[in-house]
């Protein structure tokens, strides 16, 4: 008791008890956050037992009640099911009737809006902006020409170009889209389908088709143009002469060309540097002038005229372009006649005045880099010319010489008095004859025909088709009348004609285009092949 005492009166005089502190501990919280998540659970608890207390009084699912009765089945139901059966069918009774009378005429206009989309898309694809049918064929198909080395003599010409409104006369479409797809080698008809080599896709080829189809003839159309190629084909033979003598005279002038260019290009050689040293040389440049070459001007000339060329940049390219204009010249024909001449070239007429910004209309500085740009390709080209000059030479003069045989051989003449005399027909007969084998048959039947007359190596000596010369086709066809009907209806592929001849599918019918006189005298002339 007195060591309580003592303690008690110890505290006391020493220090006051310590407060106690006003939050509350982590372990409180723990507790009231676990009290907190019991009250929950217990909540959970007693309004799940609630619900499943109201679920024990609800109906029974009608899988687990009883059926109805048959008096219910057989009245009520029966009678709405039937009802709506009457509705359904009178619906089904009007709807089909319509259905049927509408949807020949859906499907037609689908077909149709399908085909004028064809026809659309072939007619981009026959354009210059696609693959270039147009540019040979013509944009309506009509035919046309363009420029092709002829194999034999290597000489450039005009290669006549078939018509294709008229194609499906000729050729079934199997057949077109053959030629379309693998082209014709030798000729400049390359091949365009993916099978063949060339970029357009299955459906492209049958879009052109379509197009094809859109843009031909009537068949009175068709046959009216016979005469029309006829009288082009002998046209052609009686401008032989001329046509190649303009080809001679080309090709000399050509050769004189090419014998002229290593003088020429000691001329001009240096020129396209020359004019980049003008536009960035020190003293000679403007920031404008050296940006054209690719370069910075460090120490600007005088321009007066602000135009990015200084005034002394300006005299010398002005000396450069007239020297051009004396030395790069081009061959140009002479209208009028059969020869061809050197010109200069109109890109290198230039003058520059250090006075006026636009000395020839367009900006200075733009003609400066038009000058620089046109040197550059010519001066290249000479190169090339004098570094190859012999190999140039070399088919120039072969094509020369073969041009001059042809003049010389005449083989696109024909004796019109005598073939009628062994045709047993008149003379106009006999030129018709010609003209229309010409027209419609030389172009496979005639080697270096469609290459024009100049390269004519007479008439029947074959191409793409077999030759016809030495009697053969009296060898093949014993009976005139079955070549007659043979030219009328082509060829079948492994389809026999004549005596042992195998079709490959290849010889088009002209009974369409043609009348039956007409091939009569196609036939009897090739007869005296």
């Amino acid at each position: 008791m007195h060591y309580l005492n003592n303690v008690l009166a110890a505290g006391g005089e020493g220090t006051e008890p310590a407060a106690s502190g006003g939050g509350l501990g982590i372990g409180a919280l723990a507790l009231i956050l676990v009290v907190a998540l019991l009250l929950v659970w217990m909540g959970y608890l007693f309004v799940n037992s609630r619900r499943s207390k109201a679920a024990a009084q609800e109906a029974a699912p009608p899988n687990l009640s009883p059926g109805a009765s048959d008096v219910e089945l057989e009245n009520k139901k029966l009678t709405r099911v039937l009802r709506a059966a009457l509705l359904g069918s009178a619906l089904m009774a009007i709807i089909m009737p319509w259905y049927a009378l509408n949807e020949p005429g859906r499907q037609q206009a689908f077909a149709d809006a399908t085909i004028e989309l064809d026809i659309e898309e072939g007619a981009h694809w026959y354009s210059p902006d696609a693959f270039l049918c147009a540019d040979c064929h013509g944009p309506a198909g009509g035919g046309g020409a363009t420029t092709y080395n002829e194999e034999r003599s290597g000489v450039d010409t005009n290669w006549a170009v078939p018509s294709l409104d008229d194609i499906f006369f000729r050729y079934d479409e199997e057949e077109v889209r053959h030629w379309i797809v693998f082209g014709r080698e030798g000729t400049p008809m390359p091949p365009y389908g993916l099978d063949g080599g060339g970029a357009m896709t299955v459906q492209e080829v049958d879009q052109v088709i379509s197009f094809l189809r859109s843009i031909q003839l009537t068949q009175e159309e068709a046959f009216a143009k016979s005469q029309g190629a006829a009288d082009r084909a002998l046209t052609q033979i009686e401008g032989g002469e001329q046509a190649t003598r303009t080809l001679i005279n080309f090709q000399e002038i050509q050769i004189e060309e090419v014998d002229a260019a290593p003088a020429t290009l000691s001329v001009v050689g240096t020129f396209p540097d020359d004019v980049k040293d003008l536009l960035q040389a020190p003293g000679m440049c403007t920031a404008a002038s050296a940006e054209l070459v690719g370069t910075t001007c460090e120490q600007p000339g005088d321009d007066i005229d602000r135009d990015g060329l200084t005034d002394d940049a300006e005299k010398g390219l002005t000396a450069i372009a007239t020297a051009s204009y004396e030395s790069l010249t081009v061959i140009k024909p002479v209208a009028g006649e059969i020869t061809y001449v050197f010109e200069s070239q109109d890109a290198y007429d230039i003058r520059f005045d250090p006075f006026d910004a636009f000395t020839n209309g367009d900006a200075d500085l733009a003609e400066a880099e038009a000058l620089l740009s046109h040197l550059e390709g010519d001066v290249l080209l000479l190169s090339v010319t004098v570094e190859r000059e012999d190999l140039f030479l070399e088919g120039l003069e072969s094509g020369l010489v073969f041009l001059q045989n042809s003049l010389e051989q005449r083989m696109w003449e024909t004796d019109f008095a005598a073939l009628a005399s062994e045709m047993g027909v008149s003379q106009d007969e006999a030129k018709s004859a010609v003209g229309l084998f010409n027209g419609y048959c030389a172009r496979c039947h005639t080697a270096g025909y469609a290459a024009g007359a100049t390269f004519d190596q007479g008439a029947g000596t074959g191409a793409w088709g077999p030759s016809l010369i030495d009697g053969r086709s009296q060898v093949l066809f014993a009976d005139m009348n079955d070549q007659v009907m043979f030219v009328i209806e082509g060829s079948q592929n492994a389809k026999q004609y004549g005596v042992n001849g195998i079709g490959s599918g290849r010889m088009p019918a002209f009974g369409k285009v043609l009348s039956q006189r007409q091939i009569e005298l196609i036939v009897m002339y090739e007869r005296t092949l």
